[in-house]
């Protein structure tokens, strides 16, 4: 690890967040156990991680970004059905991002959340081996926030409680989209 990187990300401290989250996973599996295939706050194979996200219209603009964009032809209806899970949370020893400081503080950007995995998983990896429960952030779509919750690290009532299940038969429409639309109507 890094040692300047984990002296920046011991360096902003830790906050408590707590409120209520999505996620949404395919109906085939277990929705709330966390996967460990590697995401922007975790490299393939080192710990698992379960993201979360809010508000709603930031999940489902998650969705299409790893269901639907990277696949030429796809279209939300061609997408198997999600289960959603809106999930209360409270987790402390929360790496917050969402601080410009914080942001700053570990190296990253607005530009770096978009962009490739690399530099957020860096600082992923020394949150996590430092033994913070989770770290939120800005979203990658830059809708909403990302709040990625490492599960060895997760105190005693730190898990999500599922507050409500339902299932996206298909993906709802692209709020994307929506604000496009909505663009050209206000110009008119």
């Amino acid at each position: 690890m890094d040692r300047s990187l984990a002296n920046a990300v011991a360096g902003c401290g830790a906050a408590v967040v707590d409120g209520v989250f999505l996620r949404h996973a395919s109906v085939a599996r277990p929705g709330l156990a966390g996967g460990s295939a590697g995401g922007r706050w975790g490299p393939p194979g080192t710990y698992p991680v379960l993201y979360l996200g809010r508000p709603r219209e930031a999940v489902v603009v998650e969705a299409y970004r790893r269901l639907v964009d990277p696949f030429p032809g796809m279209t939300g209806d061609m997408v198997s059905p999600r289960r959603v899970y809106t999930c209360g949370i409270r987790v402390t020893e929360v790496l917050d991002l969402r601080v410009a400081a914080n942001l700053a503080a570990v190296g990253l950007s607005g530009d770096a959340l978009r962009g490739p995995y690399d530099p957020c998983q860096a600082v992923g990896q020394a949150a996590h081996q430092l033994g913070m429960h989770a770290l939120i952030a800005p979203a990658a779509s830059g809708m909403g926030e990302t709040l990625a919750m490492f599960m060895r690290h997760l105190g005693e009532g730190e898990q999500p409680e599922v507050l409500e299940e339902e299932v996206w038969e298909t993906l709802p429409a692209d709020p994307r989209r929506l604000r496009v639309i909505e663009g050209r109507g206000d110009r008119a």
